[in-house]
């Protein structure tokens, strides 16, 4: 039987309409996906840049302009995109740093977001500094659907607390510069997530392209051997995959000194140009005690704020209301992960940006969820002001 669709009418006809648009389950389908996976996260991104844009227009900045994303160490990531590494003494770079015998250059930052940025701005044609943007852009979003996916994409107030924390940790203006941070968070992510569902295997490859990213992400690796460990029907087995796991972290650590080696010849010129800062090892209470006296009022309550998430998660898993939902993943953030994530920059010391590698804590606001909802929604209200007064101080290049 012949059909001639060009004939009137025959746009109305069943069939032509089976073959040109979605049947209803495919559109309830499409609505679900939109609704579970996309919007919210969506809408809590835009509100985040809306806060910022507020912020930087405040601050007479405008928060469109790709300049205002680059501060400080941000601008070192892009030249390890434009010009590879490099180390020299001081002498030769930077006079001004007087200690005799000292070594300075861009080899005491991680490799892999400049790495990712000149590779993608080779495909795209952009400037490094459009690319930069652009990926931690992606990356950000990123972050939000991921925390939605392991909130089950579950709309109540519990899970709109979390999500809503999650867009306005106070430190969150680092997602949206030529930082790193979005980048190593959103593999953080990926790596608890592919834990959760058993695919240890590429949760090794993306805990050790995590650890590329950023230097603090190697707290992966205790926190991957924890999730096993900590799992309710562990054997003896689960030593293999918690081994697997946390040894690709540290390959992945371990990986960044050999490249240093082979682009600068020096195998600890990260440690040479970190030791320039005066990182060590260091008492942390010390460390609290030095940061409440000297850092702006803002930039101490973002320390008490994280240092409260954390004892939030640890509450958060040993109420007995909550124990019975408590999950493998809920005790590796509470009793490793965050805990090591405050403690350990506390240790390195009062002159590393304690505020940025609180960007790392972000996973931690999957437990608020065991809270009370009256908790979580007070944790919000006093993130939102937070995160508006460190954008003006990222803005004004008063946060390094």
């Amino acid at each position: 039987m012949r059909t001639d669709r060009s004939e009137p009418g025959l746009a109305n006809c069943p069939i032509y309409l089976s073959e040109t648009q979605p049947t209803p389950r495919q559109s309830q389908e499409v609505s679900r996906f939109l609704r579970s996976w996309f919007l919210l996260p969506v809408g809590a991104y835009l509100a985040r840049h809306l806060v910022f844009a507020l912020a930087a227009t405040r601050a007479d900045f405008d928060w469109l302009d790709t300049a205002s994303r680059i501060r400080w160490d941000g601008g070192i990531y892009l030249d390890i995109a434009h010009n590879g590494y490099y180390a020299a003494p001081c002498s030769e770079i930077n006079p001004s740093v007087g200690t005799a015998g000292s070594l300075c250059g861009n080899a005491g930052w991680f490799p892999l977001f400049p790495y990712v940025l000149n590779g993608l701005s080779r495909i795209t044609g952009l400037g490094l500094d459009v690319t930069g943007v652009l990926l931690a852009e992606v990356c950000a979003l990123g972050v939000l659907v991921a925390v939605w996916r392991l909130l089950d994409a579950r709309v109540n107030a519990a899970n709109l607390g979390c999500l809503t924390v999650a867009a306005a940790l106070p430190s969150s203006v680092y997602f949206h510069a030529t930082f790193p941070m979005s980048l190593t968070v959103l593999l953080t992510m990926i790596t608890f997530t592919l834990l959760t569902r058993g695919h240890w295997a590429i949760a090794g490859l993306a805990g050790g392209a995590a650890a590329m990213a950023y230097p603090l992400a190697a707290v992966l690796a205790p926190a991957a051997a924890a999730f096993f460990f900590l799992a309710p029907n562990r054997t003896w087995r689960q030593i293999i995959p918690a081994a697997y796991v946390a040894g690709s972290v540290s390959v992945g650590t371990f990986a960044v000194f050999g490249l240093l080696f082979f682009t600068t010849g020096r195998f600890t010129a990260y440690l040479s140009i970190q030791g320039n800062y005066g990182h060590g090892v260091n008492n942390p209470v010390r460390t609290v005690l030095a940061l409440l006296d000297r850092s702006p009022h803002i930039v101490s309550a973002e320390l008490l704020f994280s240092a409260s998430m954390v004892g939030l998660a640890l509450i958060a898993v040993v109420r007995p209301a909550s124990r019975a939902q408590v999950t493998t993943l809920d005790r590796t953030l509470a009793m490793v992960y965050g805990p090591l994530l405050l403690i350990v920059p506390l240790v390195v010391g009062a002159n590393l940006s304690q505020y940025r590698s609180h960007t790392l804590m972000l996973p931690l606001v999957l437990l608020m969820r065991h809270l009370r909802t009256g908790v979580v929604m007070g944790l919000a209200v006093v993130s939102v002001p937070l995160v508006c007064a460190m954008a003006t101080l990222f803005l004004t290049g008063d946060l390094v």
